[in-house]
C-alpha cells in the first residue's frame, strides 16, 4: 500500500517537470551580441550607429540584442571567445578578422553624399600648415615628423602608409618621428597647427568639415583626382563601415538583420545602408604593409624557424607524423569548407538568376504599359494633324470649283497637308520606336514648339482667346520633340475645351524659367470647381478636366512629364478655371 502512495506522488510532482524541462527550449528566448568598434571623432558615420541597432533590436525579436563598444584589442578577443555574433567596425577591421580566421561574413555597407560608392569611401589625407612652402608633395615628408591616431587606425595610419608603400617608400622608416595621440582627429590637427609635428594623417572628409580646408590653415598633399568622392584624399579609396556576421549566428537572423538595416530610411547627408562588392583592395593593403593576418610576412627568417622548431629536430621522425596527421586534417578541412563555400555559390547563382528573371519581367510590364498609354494617344493625337489636313484639302477643292486657285496657292496648300501628314506620320512613328525601345530625345526650343503648336490649334478654335506668353526667348530642355509637342497640345487641348462655351472663353500659355527647369503654364478662365471635383484632378483620378473625350489627356502629360525627369501640378482658381503647371529640367547646353 505504501509502494502505491509513493508511485502515485512520483507521477504527480516528477512527470509535470519533466514535462516542463521538454517543453522549456521551445519557449526560450535567444540573447544575440552585437559588438561595436570604438570609432574615431569628428565622423558623420556615428549617426546610422543607433538606428542600426534599433533596427536589428526589433528584428530579431522575440530574442534580445546586447551591444557592446569594443576598442580593437578586446573586439579581437570577443570574437576569438566566441562571444560575438555581429559586428560593426571599420571594413579594414572586418576584413583583418575574416583573414585571421574568425569566419565574418559582411552583410552591409555604409553609404553617404560624402562617399556614394560603397567600395570607395575612406581614405587618408597627408596635411601641412599652409605656410609650411617646404612640403609641397608627400615625398618631401621624408625625414619630418608626422602625427596620427592609432598605428591600428584604417584610415587614421594604414591606408597613408600603404600610400608611401605605393610611391616606393619604406613607411617603417620615412619619417624621423610618428607621434600616435589616439582617438579623434582633434589632437592631430592641434599638433600640426602648433608646430609640434611637421604633417598629419587623418581621415578624408575631417578638414572639409571642421572648415580648416576653406578658411586656408592647413593644405592638403598630393589631393587625388575622384569622380565619387567629394573631398580631397591623397590616397586611393576604400570600402566604408561594414556590419558583418559571425559562424555563431543562424542564417535565417542574418538574413532579418540584413533586411532590417537595408530597410531603415536615409539620414542626413544620405546616409544609409548598401552592400560593397569589393574588399580585394584591403587584403592587398595589409599584404603590402605585412600587418595583421599578414604580420608573418614582416618577421618570419630561416633563423627564426630555426630558434622556434630546433627542439623537434630531436624528434624527427615524431614531428614527420605530426605533419602527415597535420596534413590529413587540413586537407579534410578544406574539403569541407570548399563544400560549403560550393553550396553558398550555387545558392548565389539561384538567386541571382531569380532576381534576373523577375526584371525582365518587370521591363516587359512596364513596356506594354508605356506602348499602351502611347497607343491610346494615337486616338487623341491624330485628329488634330488629319484634321487640319482635310479642311486644307476642302479649301483647295472649293477653290478650284470656284476657279481661283493660283499655282502658288496649289503649292502652299499641298505643303500645308504635307506638313499635317508628316505630323501624323510622326505620331505613329513615335509609337513604334517606343515599341522598339528607341526614343530619341533633342535639345528643343520650348517657346518655338509653343509657338508653332498655337499657332495649329489656333485655327480649330477661332471662338477661344489663345494667349502666349514667356520671360525668356530661349528655354530649351532635352526631350523627344514629339513627347513635348504632346504635352503643349493636350494642355492647351483640354483648357479650350472646357471654355468652348463661354462667350468670354481664354487660354493663357505662359513660358518661364524657375531655377534649373522650365515652367509650361496653362490657364483657363473655366468654371469654378467644387471641393470634390478638385480632389480627382488632384489626384489624377480624372484623366482630364472636361466632361467628354477619350480622357487620355492629363494622363499622358503627367507620364511624358515624369520620364524627361519633370512633374505636373495643379492650382485651382478662386473666381473659376484651373492652372495646369508643367515643370523640365533645363536643358544643359543648346544644340
Amino acid at each position: 500500500m505504501l509502494l502505491l502512495r509513493v508511485k502515485k506522488t512520483f507521477r504527480k510532482l516528477v512527470f509535470p517537470l519533466i514535462l516542463t524541462l521538454a517543453v522549456w527550449p521551445v519557449y526560450a528566448t535567444e540573447t544575440l551580441r552585437l559588438g561595436v568598434s570604438s570609432f574615431a571623432e569628428h565622423n558623420i558615420n556615428k549617426s546610422l550607429i543607433d538606428p542600426t541597432i534599433e533596427a536589428i533590436r526589433k528584428a530579431v525579436q522575440p530574442d534580445k540584442l546586447e551591444v557592446e563598444c569594443l576598442e580593437l584589442g578586446r573586439l579581437q578577443n570577443s570574437l576569438k571567445n566566441g562571444q560575438l555574433d555581429l559586428v560593426l567596425s571599420s571594413a579594414g577591421n572586418y576584413r583583418r578578422f575574416l583573414l585571421e580566421g574568425y569566419g565574418l561574413r559582411d552583410l552591409a555597407t555604409m553609404v553617404s553624399n560624402q562617399a556614394p560608392n560603397p567600395n570607395y569611401a575612406e581614405g587618408s589625407v597627408f596635411f601641412v600648415r599652409s605656410d609650411r612652402n617646404d612640403l609641397d608633395s608627400i615625398g618631401a615628408l621624408k625625414n619630418k615628423s608626422v602625427s596620427a591616431n592609432y598605428p591600428f587606425a584604417f584610415s587614421g595610419w594604414q591606408i597613408a602608409a600603404g600610400e608611401l608603400l605605393n610611391r616606393d617608400f619604406d613607411p617603417d622608416h620615412f619619417f624621423s618621428k610618428v607621434d600616435f595621440l589616439g582617438h579623434g582627429a582633434s589632437p592631430v590637427i592641434e599638433a600640426v597647427l602648433s608646430g609640434k609635428t611637421d604633417a598629419g594623417v587623418v581621415r578624408a572628409c575631417v578638414l572639409e568639415n571642421a572648415g580648416l580646408l576653406k578658411s586656408g590653415l592647413v593644405k592638403v598633399l598630393d589631393p587625388k583626382e575622384t569622380t565619387d568622392f567629394p573631398c580631397a584624399v591623397s590616397t586611393r579609396l576604400y570600402p566604408n563601415w561594414t556590419l558583418s556576421t559571425t559562424p555563431n549566428t543562424a542564417p535565417e537572423v542574418s538574413r532579418k538583420v540584413t533586411a532590417a538595416v537595408l530597410e531603415i530610411k536615409p539620414l542626413q547627408n544620405n546616409l544609409h545602408w548598401s552592400v560593397a562588392t569589393d574588399f580585394t583592395p584591403i587584403d592587398d593593403l595589409f599584404k603590402g604593409l605585412e600587418i595583421g593576418p599578414f604580420e608573418y610576412l614582416r618577421h618570419f627568417s630561416f633563423k627564426r624557424f630555426m630558434e622556434a622548431y630546433w627542439q623537434y629536430l630531436v624528434f624527427a621522425a615524431i614531428f614527420i607524423i605530426g605533419l602527415i596527421l597535420h596534413g590529413i586534417r587540413s586537407e579534410y578541412l578544406v574539403n569541407r569548407r570548399t563544400h560549403a563555400l560550393t553550396e553558398s555559390l550555387k545558392r548565389e547563382r539561384k538567386l541571382r538568376a531569380e532576381s534576373a528573371l523577375v526584371k525582365s519581367r518587370l521591363d516587359k510590364i512596364q513596356k506594354v504599359g508605356l506602348v499602351g498609354q502611347m497607343c491610346s494617344m494615337i486616338a487623341h493625337e491624330l485628329k488634330q494633324p488629319l484634321g487640319a489636313a482635310a479642311a486644307y484639302c476642302f479649301a483647295l477643292r472649293r477653290r478650284m470649283e470656284s476657279g481661283e486657285v493660283s499655282a502658288e496657292m496649289m503649292e502652299k496648300g499641298i505643303e500645308r497637308v504635307d506638313h499635317q501628314i508628316q505630323r501624323a506620320s510622326e505620331v505613329v512613328n513615335q509609337v513604334r520606336s517606343y515599341a522598339k525601345g528607341q526614343r530619341q530625345r533633342l535639345t528643343v526650343d520650348v517657346g518655338k514648339t509653343a509657338e508653332k503648336i498655337l499657332l495649329d490649334i489656333s485655327a480649330s478654335a477661332p471662338d477661344t482667346d489663345l494667349e502666349f506668353r514667356k520671360d525668356s526667348e530661349e528655354l530649351f530642355v532635352e526631350a523627344n520633340p514629339i513627347e513635348l509637342e504632346i504635352i503643349l497640345i493636350n494642355l492647351v487641348k483640354n483648357a479650350i475645351e472646357v471654355v468652348k462655351d463661354k462667350s468670354n472663353g481664354r487660354v493663357v500659355v505662359t513660358l518661364s524659367a524657375e531655377g534649373n527647369t522650365v515652367c509650361i503654364k496653362v490657364e483657363d478662365n473655366g468654371e469654378k470647381l467644387s471641393d470634390a471635383e478638385w480632389k480627382q484632378i488632384s489626384q489624377l483620378a480624372m484623366a482630364t478636366t472636361k466632361h467628354s473625350g477619350l480622357g487620355f489627356g492629363l494622363s499622358i502629360v503627367a507620364g511624358l512629364a515624369e520620364d524627361l525627369g519633370g512633374r505636373i501640378t495643379f492650382e485651382r482658381i478662386p473666381s473659376g478655371g484651373l492652372s495646369v503647371f508643367v515643370r523640365l529640367p533645363l536643358a544643359k547646353e543648346k544644340s
